[in-house]
């Protein structure tokens, strides 16, 4: 069963998952996890998430650990200064990323982009509504499992796994992020993903050269899915990027 986002982040590969390789492990490991794109479509599987960001590593263990009830108990708000003081902070920073699209940190308010989205119509459940709230109830209860380690991905622990590495993309799409592309030593961490054992797949944009890098697809970007992002990808198994090579995903980027 796959399960939704619990937030649009920023360079997000939840919609883009399903033209990736499936898993061939029962464990997958993403470093730079983020709002865990890949992880989302496999949910079942034992899923470690390494993430540096102590904003993002505090929101997932805060929703490993809460129950259903503890989330469908939220309050509705387009600000996180409404939100009481006692309010768990991996909660705030949630509805914070909630309040935006496609954001790479949280917001303190209702971005003006959601607000445009509720108005058109087409999309009401933007932002932190009730429809968000009782996605993110449903669903708590299938990650569990999961675990998240706040550090490295360096730190990751040495075991045979599906590895999706989306890492900050070199150069200016990658600066975005508060430990982004200029903190990266990309032909250090181009060697590390040589070493991983399992199956690796390592994500980033055509032209990346730290890696040997295959065009991949062409999908759409920003959180209204107008403009559009061509990835590559260097994968261990040799053949599998080519056999998605340059396929096209129908529905919008940034998830």
């Amino acid at each position: 069963m796959t399960l939704r986002p619990f937030w649009n982040y920023y360079g997000g590969k939840w919609r883009a998952a399903p033209l990736y390789p499936a898993p061939s492990h029962g464990t997958i490991i993403e470093p730079f996890a983020g709002a865990a794109g890949y992880s989302m479509r496999y949910p079942d599987r034992k899923v470690i998430l390494v993430e540096k960001y102590p904003v993002i590593a505090e929101i997932w263990r805060y929703l490993i650990g809460a129950t259903s009830s503890e989330i469908a108990a939220l309050p509705i708000a387009d600000s996180v200064d409404d939100l009481p003081a006692s309010m768990p902070q991996g909660a705030k920073w949630l509805i914070g990323f909630n309040l935006s699209s496609a954001c790479a940190t949280p917001r303190r308010t209702t971005s003006s982009g959601v607000k445009m989205l509720r108005a058109s119509g087409r999309y009401r459940s933007a932002g932190w509504t009730v429809e968000r709230r009782a996605r993110c109830a449903a669903q708590v209860d299938r990650i569990r499992h999961w675990t998240v380690l706040e550090c490295g991905y360096d730190e990751a622990p040495d075991i045979d796994a599906t590895w999706f590495v989306d890492p900050p993309y070199q150069g200016r799409a990658g600066s975005h992020y508060r430990h982004g592309s200029k903190a990266i030593d990309y032909p250090a961490l181009g060697a590390w993903c040589q070493a991983l054992r399992g199956q690796v797949m390592v994500c980033e944009a055509v032209g990346a050269s730290w890696l040997q890098f295959q065009a991949h697809a062409s999908i759409k970007a920003g959180p209204n899915g107008t403009g559009r992002s061509a990835e590559a990808l260097w994968t261990n198994s040799g053949s599998a990027g080519r056999q998605l090579s340059l396929r096209a995903v129908a529905e919008g980027g940034g998830v």
